[in-house]
């Protein structure tokens, strides 16, 4: 029985190492329609890597503004170029060193920043990084993982939900989007109608105290 469960624990352990990779991936986040914000393109090394590079496609609506390098690419004296590849028709990012200078093994960072414009009219959707690779000290590649972010809008937020999917007919917002449950409770408020016919509409409504 012993022996049963040391050969159990010995590929346990085989497979943890075999699950470990380089991986350049995105958190999960969310966005105001209508703003721009800056989210972090992270790196989590096996081996030292000599530049990275990688193609991320972008959902309708969230539009690319730029990118820059974090802190801690920038002590590694790195650089990043972004690009929109007319081949892949997605961007084509790339974080390089002007030498022989790796990002250390075992290291998990965020090593570039994506400047993103979310449209009035985005409502949400998934970012995908593919066709991602790097390099040794001695120029041989290293292939990586790339993952799907998922990007969402502020549940409060008027123009991120679409109308039809409230389950109520007349609903009111503030100003700023966030639902309120009268109108009496502010001075200006949004009514939106969900008509009969399955359209809607909306308008500002002026409240007298």
């Amino acid at each position: 029985m012993r022996k049963l469960v040391l050969m159990s624990l010995a590929l346990l352990a085989t497979i943890g190492v075999a699950a470990q990779t380089n991986r350049i991936f995105i958190e999960d986040f969310e966005i105001e329609p209508g703003t721009t914000d800056s989210v972090a393109v992270m790196f989590s090394s096996v081996d030292p890597s000599r530049g990275l590079q990688f193609n991320i496609s972008l959902p309708k609506g969230l539009a690319y503004m730029g990118a820059d390098v974090t802190e801690y690419a920038a002590n590694y004296n790195m650089s990043v170029s972004c690009n929109y590849s007319e081949k892949y028709r997605c961007y084509s990012a790339f974080i390089y060193p002007p030498g022989r200078i790796c990002f250390p093994a075992d290291t998990t960072a965020a090593v570039m920043n994506l400047w993103l414009k979310a449209k009035d009219e985005f409502k949400g959707g998934t970012i995908i990084i593919w066709k991602c690779r790097g390099s040794t000290i001695d120029n041989n590649t290293i292939y990586m993982d790339g993952d799907t972010t998922t990007v969402t809008v502020p549940q409060a937020s008027i123009i991120g939900i679409p109308v039809d999917n409230q389950p109520v007919k007349d609903q009111y917002f503030n100003l700023l989007g966030q639902p309120i449950t009268s109108p009496g409770v502010v001075p200006v408020a949004i009514q939106v109608t969900t008509l009969a016919n399955g359209g809607h509409t909306s308008r500002k409504v002026a409240v007298v105290h």
